[in-house]
């Protein structure tokens, strides 16, 4: 019976998910995600609640628009599935109402990071809404003023820390502004330590994958990488299962 309500909220998630799907397609091309409705981005007929189910309809369709016959896009059914994923675990490991802000705290993140993978730009206004969850969070009491402000200083100060580093041995900009904003919502949300295993595991990512294109694609110094991916990446592992990270965090010191 306990499955019964997770899995209730994986299908609101999923629903939620195709919401995530309209602002990481509206917002790069400065689109209203209010209106007007779901349309096929290529024949632009509007979709009709019906075969616009989370997923479901993906399926159903065999990944092609029932009007155009045009292939759809395999990022529809991933956020969906993903943010159907973060709003179960959400609800599955805290009480509703902390779940609920970190559920939305997921979404926002999940928006962010795609944009930043097709633009490289992470939208400002996805950060304010991320300030403003954490807020609320502060209000009912879920996160310390202190321990709020402790984080956000590490989320900032660490990233332009590495910025300067960066600009100092190469003239060229690590990361963006972008990046440091993300770190400021990402440090008030862990709070000093898990931001700072978070920007490590981030870093550790972004290596794995620079190497592993560079040897798909061929070695080019100057080739960027948005960084958003990883740190949203290593910051929800760090939320749900922070305490077993920092264990072996801490046995890898001891070493």
């Amino acid at each position: 019976m306990y499955w019964i309500p997770v899995i209730s909220i994986f299908l609101i998630g999923t629903i939620v998910g195709s919401f995530v799907n309209v602002l990481i397609y509206r917002m790069p091309i400065d689109q209203s995600i209010w209106t007007p409705r779901s349309l096929c981005p290529h024949c632009k007929k509007t979709i009709p609640w019906f075969r616009n189910f989370p997923i479901v309809s993906f399926i159903a369709q065999r990944a092609k628009c029932a009007e155009c016959d045009h292939s759809i896009s395999w990022q529809y059914p991933i956020v969906e599935l993903i943010n159907g994923l973060g709003w179960a675990t959400s609800f599955y490991m805290f009480e509703p109402l902390y779940a609920l802000l970190t559920a939305l705290l997921i979404s926002v993140l999940i928006a962010l990071a795609w944009i930043d993978v097709k633009i490289m730009m992470i939208p400002l206004s996805l950060i304010i809404s991320g300030i403003v969850i954490i807020f609320f969070t502060i209000i009912f009491g879920y996160l310390h003023w202190a321990e709020v402000l402790w984080g956000a200083l590490t989320g900032v100060a660490i990233p332009l820390i590495m910025m300067g580093i960066t600009y100092l041995l190469t003239k060229r900009q690590g990361m963006g502004w972008g990046d440091v904003q993300l770190g400021f919502v990402l440090g008030a949300w862990l709070g000093p330590w898990y931001m700072m295993m978070t920007l490590f595991l981030a870093a550790l990512l972004g290596i794995f994958v620079w190497i592993t294109v560079s040897i798909l694609n061929g070695f080019d110094r100057d080739r960027p990488l948005p960084f958003a991916p990883y740190l949203v990446v290593s910051a929800t592992l760090m939320l749900f299962y922070g305490s077993s990270v920092s264990h072996l965090f801490d046995r890898f010191l001891l070493l």
